[in-house]
Formats: structure tokens, sequence, C-alpha cells
């Protein structure tokens, strides 16, 4: 991979399963939601976006809602995603996108009730475990309702959550500035 100067790749710190789904992740400063939906872009495009935080709160309440989409429940959802709106892909501008977490979906679920980890303060992918109990937030259900084909998050972390291995190795392809 060709670096431009002060540039470097994202570090992988973790990885695992959620059930179906393969995951990784690393610090929250170590790159952003914008550069991993440009390097997922190929396995993205004809998929649908459902917003599920923006800036730990709703899209469709805290910005403006990109032309084409939809509220649908209590989610800005995308139209099928093409390269446009893949290469201008919104992020909110408090924290520069921390807190924003994304479902790509090929065909929505019937209830996009979904909850964002990227909220939970102090908790990434790997200890989402820790926090799925009465009143908490239960990951791995919500991925095995839901059936995404990726998630892309931040918050305590980065993530990529994906039902192909391959897609969280895009992670550490990802660049950030040095």
């Amino acid at each position: 991979m060709q670096l431009k100067p002060g540039v470097r790749p994202t570090v992988v710190v973790a990885k695992g399963r959620v059930g179906r789904h393969h995951w990784a992740e690393t610090p929250s400063d170590e790159g952003g939601i914008r550069a991993v939906v440009h390097s997922l872009r190929d396995r993205l495009c004809g998929l649908r976006a459902v917003s599920v935080s923006w800036d730990s709160g709703k899209l469709h309440e805290l910005g403006n809602l990109p032309g084409g989409w939809t509220v649908e429940g209590q989610h800005a959802v995308s139209p099928a995603l093409d390269e446009a709106s893949l290469e201008s892909w919104p992020q909110s501008h408090c924290n520069s996108g921390r807190y924003d977490e994304w479902y790509f979906f090929r065909t929505l679920p019937a209830d996009l009730a979904l909850q964002p980890l990227c909220n939970w303060y102090g908790i990434g992918v790997e200890r989402a475990g820790e926090i799925a109990f009465p009143g908490g937030f239960d990951l791995a259900a919500q991925l095995e309702r839901t059936v995404p084909e990726v998630v892309i998050g931040e918050g305590t972390t980065l993530f990529v959550i994906a039902l192909d291995e391959s897609a969280c190795s895009t992670l550490e392809g990802v660049a950030c500035a040095t």
C-alpha cells in the first residue's frame, strides 16, 4: 500500500466474532468512519444505510438528510448506495464523526429498532458482552435479529462488524494522519 507522507495505516487492536458476524476494532483516534466507508465502497454499493447514531443522537434531528433519504422508524435510511453517495459520505461535525454508527443492509429488516454500541462510553465490540443485561444492550441479539451486511461505528473504538471477515480486514488499510 502506498501512503502519502504524514499518513500511516491504522493498527487493528482486536478481532473476533459475535455470532455469525466478524469484527475488528482500533482506538477511535486511528482513522474515521468516512475513511472506512471509502475503503469499503465496493462492498457497500447497492446496500442501504441506516443511521443508528449521529453524534450520539439522530441524523434527522441533528443534521440534514441527504437527498433521497427517508426516516423509517427512528432512523434515517438511504436509498440504494451508489459511488457518488459513498464518496460524499455524511459525517457529524462535532467530534469529527465520533459517536456515529451505521448499519448497511441488502434488504431492510421489518423491525428497524436499532440501538447503537458507539454511545456506550468505554465499551467497544470486544467488551460488548459486558452490557448484555436487562436495561443494557445485547449487540449479539441485535445482529442476529437484523443481520446487517456491515456495521461501521466510532465511539470508544472505531469498529467494523461484517458477515464477511474480509470486510473487517479493510480496517487495517484505512489511512490516518500522523
